[in-house]
């Protein structure tokens, strides 16, 4: 995310991508994957916040370095900047590493949908890692596993 530059922003709003959508360069991405995701409209009302507050555009950074524009805000600055706000916010430390585990929460909210389309919309290259790594098992899923199964056999009238 800190490698997102003003290109990459894709906010002219069509029918796959009601909000917009942003495009991941395969150069930042750690399997080296280009892929695009839409936007929903709480993103796409930070993102126009941002581009009110900090007009860009081409290849500038969208979270550029406060020392150094030139360059993206540093990791461990917004590792530190997670963590205050978390305290200031009263939340809870998440289970697991610092970003992974809200990538883990959103991948696990959204197990009722489909895994196909899960996977491409967080930016999975597959549905083995999402499954295996992101998506824990919880309570009120699996009792809505328990309660909601089909009767598979006719019932007569």
């Amino acid at each position: 995310m800190l490698q997102l530059r003003y290109q990459n922003l894709r906010l002219a709003k069509t029918k796959a991508a009601p909000h917009g959508a942003i495009q991941w360069p395969g150069e930042t991405d750690k399997m080296g994957k280009d892929w695009a995701a839409p936007i929903d409209a709480s993103v796409r009302a930070a993102l126009d916040r941002v581009l009110r507050e900090r007009p860009g555009i081409g290849t500038a950074y969208l979270f550029p370095s406060p020392l150094h524009p030139e360059q993206p805000t540093p990791y461990d600055m917004a590792r530190r900047w997670l963590l205050e706000a978390e305290q200031l916010a009263k939340l809870p430390k998440q289970e697991g590493s610092l970003w992974h585990a809200y990538r883990r929460a959103w991948a696990t909210s959204r197990k009722h949908l489909p895994v196909a389309d899960v996977a491409p919309a967080g930016g999975w290259g597959s549905t083995e890692t999402l499954q295996r790594s992101y998506q824990h098992l919880d309570d009120a899923t699996i009792l809505a596993v328990v309660l909601g199964g089909a009767e598979l056999r006719e019932v007569e009238a």
